[in-house]
């Protein structure tokens, strides 16, 4: 379902936009929202900034975040308990050696980690902070990717403006110079109209840079924040999980205790969002 919202997004908004750009009158495209100099300032611009305040390794998030957020889904929690309780079962009749012929049938790359970690290490607090530490660089990377995208959409309004400001002096340069020349010998009764022309095309970069803020960047940033909270809590369940398997825990007790850890963290949540609201109030 979240891959559907996102395409009947791209789709309502993309309609919105060409829609506000037809002049119905006239039955026609107004061009003057093309300006291929205007789309290189800010996109340019905004890819140059984050060139500079990321590296190179960190680039590869702005193609997979894309990808992520038109193919992928929120994780499952509930999946995650029952794929975990499966395992638990199979550890309380066979032993947890026995879950080793398991680890290549999981399809979860963070669930494959906690099993391998678990039949590597013996000692409780051990396992559990490697499965802390592998947690914590998962959510990091997606954090990371996340700030990529909003401070995208704070650098590119600042193009856009950049671009209006440098369109409205090359203009004015233009037609102070268009004007002294007609002032000798010639009619400046179009200069007024051309000036205005100018002033349009030169305000298309700020349109460029609202646009692409509002409808790229800051969406995609929203919408990796809402996938990578779903899999944080997918493995923060595995990883208690696992440490519920490590400890022995009865598969139906284990079973309960992760559902009540999953309502507890949705109480949580939802006591966090009342309290930013009234803060903002």
């Amino acid at each position: 379902m979240s891959r559907l919202a996102t395409l009947i997004g791209v789709i309502a908004g993309l309609l919105i936009v060409i829609l506000n750009m037809i002049d119905f009158d006239r039955g026609e495209f107004m061009t003057a929202f093309l300006n291929l100099q205007g789309l290189l300032v800010v996109l340019g611009g905004t890819f140059a900034a984050t060139l500079i305040n990321y590296p190179l390794t960190d680039m590869r998030c702005l193609g997979q975040g894309i990808k992520r957020v038109f193919v992928g889904e929120p994780a499952n929690a509930n999946e995650a308990i029952a794929e975990v309780t499966e395992l638990s079962y199979i550890a309380h009749r066979h032993g947890q050696l026995r879950l080793e012929k398991e680890i290549d049938l999981v399809e979860d790359s963070y669930l494959q980690f906690a099993l391998n970690e678990l039949l590597v290490y013996r000692q409780q607090d051990q396992l559990a902070l490697s499965l802390e530490n592998h947690y914590q660089t998962i959510r990091l990377r997606h954090l990371n990717c996340q700030e990529m995208f909003h401070n995208m959409a704070s650098y590119a309004p600042a193009f856009g403006m950049m671009g209006t400001v440098m369109g409205l002096i090359i203009m004015m340069t233009t037609q102070v110079a268009s004007g002294e020349a007609t002032a000798v010998g010639a009619d400046s009764d179009n200069m007024l109209d051309s000036l205005l022309q100018g002033m349009g095309l030169a305000l298309v970069t700020t349109f460029y840079g609202v646009l692409f803020a509002n409808f790229v960047f800051i969406p995609i940033a929203g919408k990796l924040k809402v996938l990578s909270d779903a899999e944080a809590l997918k493995n923060e369940i595995l990883m208690h999980g696992v440490l519920g398997i490590h400890n022995k825990v009865a598969p139906a007790m284990l079973k309960e205790t992760l559902t009540a850890f999953v309502n507890e963290h949705n109480k949580r949540k939802l006591s966090q969002m009342i309290e930013d609201g009234i803060e903002a109030e």
